[in-house]
Order: structure tokens, then C-alpha cells, then sequence
């Protein structure tokens, strides 16, 4: 009865199937690998899904006879660049030792411009007594996750020139080993940037991460004197070999607002004749990081005195920029001589400042003059009523 199941129908599909499944699964185990003379190369996973201008890096294990293994990429997409690494140095070749395996790894550089779409990638490792290859399997996708980041919770900030500018960024490690990173920063000129660690105050340029680590950092960014209201970009990166993760921060100045009112020379006092019109030579400066619109002059001074300027009004002073401006003054007719004090100001609807000036009163030589002519007369008239009237 036996012997008739075996030669049975059912015994044989049976068999078929069961060799069938031993087939495939063998093949799917061994499907990113293609091995000759028993050298094999793999890595845990062979299908990545990666955004454009991401850095991807593939744990590499190589096993077979024992001896040296070179590596290359036999075929990769235009544009993308790919090294092997081995304790963060950049290799080419592998010793397998007796009974064990070696490992690399593979640091993939994917263009920023590439678009969505599958991309593959042909390694090959070749020994004295075989070669195999690995098929890597890349889907470029816009927003996909993975790959090391630079994040930061709040990329732009605003504020005066006068501010110290504080961003949170959280350095992201995820790849399969710890890593070696370099900060560094581009930013316009004059502008100081800095690294330190969450809630520290130490100062850094580098710092070290185990994989699947994240690392919290302060960015303390600090504009220059004088600098103009607007917006300034600074670009962040943290450097590892030939990877490189970047993000970028914003500064907007809203401007400060400062006016200085002085004369060329520094001295605020000035010479004036009573009734007559001076004239005094003022020097305004825009010491603010923004533009100030509509600026007006006016004065107080003294009752019966009359200040004007030329020109009346400054319709626009850009930062760091200065101006003259002549104030005419002219005392009462009838002042005396001696010195007065008047106060001149600049306004915009943003500031205002203010000079005080000296003035110094001389009376006119005119009446000077006039006096002397006055003496003189009654001196000679006293001297011919003596003349005339002494001798009797």
C-alpha cells in the first residue's frame, strides 16, 4: 500500500512543491547578492528611500576565502559620487582573515537636483579567487526621512542691531557608527557666529556622536556695529569627511534709531551781533541701522530772537550717513551783551536729539560809533561854552 502512495499522483506534486519552496526561498535570501568562488558581499539594507541631496551610508560585510578584497562601484547615476570608508579612512581594499569577514563602509553623495524616481547602485569586490557584486537599490523622494540632519526650531529671528541672536539646532546622527563632526558657519561679513552645546556655555568646533545619537547645540549669532536694517541669511553646517549636513538660519534687523546733532568741530557756542543774522554750521549723522524719513529742525531761544535753517528739512538721511545744515540766528535788536543759550533739535517721527548752543552777543559797532560821536560832542561843546563864557 506504501508503495503505491509513492508512485502516487499526490506523492509527486507533493515532492514538486516542496523542493519548489526550498528553491525560492533560497533565492530570495540571496537575491542583493550575485558571488563567484564562494566571495560574497551584503548589507542589511540594500533598498534605501532618500531625499534629494541626502548623504546615504551602507554597512558593508564581505565574507569568503581568506585574503585581500578590492572594492569599487562598478556603476552608479550621473552626478552621484561614492568612497569607501574603513575606521573613518577612506579605503579601497579589505583583508578577509581566516574564517571571519571584513567590513567597510560606503558613503553615497545623491545630487540635489536629482528627482523622484529609483536609482541603482553596483558594487563589486574582487579576490584572488572570486568576485561578487551588490545591487543597492536608492527612491529618490522629496521629504523622505533619513540620512543625518541639522534641524532648528525656530530658523529665522528679528529683532535690533544691538541683539545677540540665540538658535536651538539639534544635530542628528543617524547612521549605524558614531561619527566625527565639524561645525562651521557662512555668514556675511562681520558677522560672528557660535557653537555650544545645549545649556552649556563652552564654546565648540567639533564634537562627537554615536550613531543613532542626537546632539541639542546653541548657535549664537552676533551682527556687527552699524549694521543696516534688512535680512541676513547665515548658513550652518556639521562636517563628517566628505558629508556634510547644512541648514539655514535668518536674521532680520529691524533697525535702531539714533540721530547725533553736533558742528563739524565739536565746539557748540557761537558769535552773534544784536540785530543782526548769524549764521552757525551744524553736522547731523544718522548713527542708526536704519534710513529716517522727514527730519525737521526748530529751536528755542530767547524772546524776540528768529532761528531759521537752510535747507528747512532733510527729506531722507540713510544709515551711517551725514549732513550740514546752517541755522541763521539772529539775536533781538535790542539785546545786551552777553552770552544766551538756545536749543536746536532734529525729529523724525522715529528719534529727536538736540544741541545746546552758546550764543555770545556783542552790540554793533554802529552804535558804538554813535556813542563815541555823542561824547565827543558834548566834550567839544563843553569846551567852547567854557571859551565863551570863561573870560568874563
Amino acid at each position: 500500500m506504501l508503495n503505491r502512495f509513492y508512485s502516487s499522483r499526490i506523492f509527486k506534486k507533493t515532492l514538486l512543491l516542496f523542493f519548489s519552496l526550498v528553491f525560492a526561498s533560497t533565492a530570495l535570501y540571496a537575491a542583493p547578492v550575485t558571488a563567484a568562488g564562494n566571495l560574497a558581499i551584503f548589507t542589511s539594507y540594500p533598498g534605501i528611500t532618500a531625499q534629494p541631496g541626502s548623504s546615504l551610508s551602507f554597512p558593508l560585510t564581505i565574507s569568503g576565502p581568506s585574503g585581500y578584497v578590492a572594492l569599487r562601484v562598478a556603476s552608479m547615476p550621473s552626478g552621484w559620487t561614492g568612497q569607501f570608508f574603513g575606521n573613518g579612512m577612506e579605503i579601497h581594499e579589505v583583508i578577509i582573515p581566516s574564517n571571519d569577514t571584513a567590513q567597510a563602509e560606503l558613503r553615497v553623495q545623491i545630487p540635489q537636483s536629482e528627482k523622484d524616481g529609483n536609482y541603482n547602485i553596483k558594487v563589486e569586490a574582487a579576490g584572488d579567487k572570486g568576485r561578487a557584486y551588490l545591487t543597492l537599490d536608492i527612491k529618490i523622494k522629496a521629504g523622505a526621512s533619513g540620512g543625518d540632519k541639522l534641524e532648528v526650531q525656530y530658523p529665522s529671528l528679528s529683532g535690533p542691531d544691538t541683539a545677540t541672536y540665540s538658535f536651538r539646532a539639534t544635530l542628528y546622527n543617524n547612521s549605524g557608527h558614531g561619527r566625527f563632526y565639524s561645525l562651521g558657519a557662512n555668514a556675511p561679513e562681520g558677522w560672528q557666529v557660535s557653537f555650544k552645546p545645549a545649556y552649556q556655555q563652552n564654546q565648540i568646533t567639533s564634537l562627537s556622536l554615536e550613531g543613532g545619537k542626537t546632539q541639542d547645540l546653541d548657535v549664537d549669532v552676533q551682527p556687527p556695529d552699524g549694521v543696516k536694517a534688512g535680512k541676513y541669511s547665515i548658513t550652518i553646517a556639521a562636517v563628517s569627511g566628505n558629508e556634510a549636513v547644512k541648514t539655514n538660519l535668518e536674521v532680520v534687523i529691524t533697525g535702531t534709531y539714533r540721530l547725533n546733532l553736533t558742528t563739524p568741530s565739536g565746539r557748540l557756542n557761537a558769535d552773534v551781533i544784536a540785530g543782526r543774522k548769524g549764521a552757525v554750521t551744524l553736522q547731523l549723522e544718522n548713527k542708526g541701522s536704519a534710513d529716517l524719513q522727514n527730519i525737521n529742525f526748530s529751536a528755542q531761544s530767547p524772546d524776540n530772537w528768529s532761528v531759521t535753517f537752510e535747507p528747512a528739512s532733510i527729506d531722507r538721511l540713510a544709515s551711517g550717513e551725514k549732513r550740514q545744515v546752517t541755522a541763521f540766528i539772529t539775536p533781538y535788536g535790542k539785546a545786551i551783551a552777553g552770552d544766551y543759550a538756545l536749543s536746536i533739535t532734529a525729529s523724525t517721527k522715529e528719534t529727536s536729539t538736540s544741541a545746546d548752543i552758546r550764543a555770545t552777543v556783542h552790540t554793533s559797532t554802529l552804535w558804538g560809533l554813535v556813542g563815541a560821536a555823542v561824547v565827543i560832542g558834548v566834550i567839544l561843546w563843553v569846551v567852547w561854552t567854557f571859551n565863551k563864557y570863561g573870560r568874563r
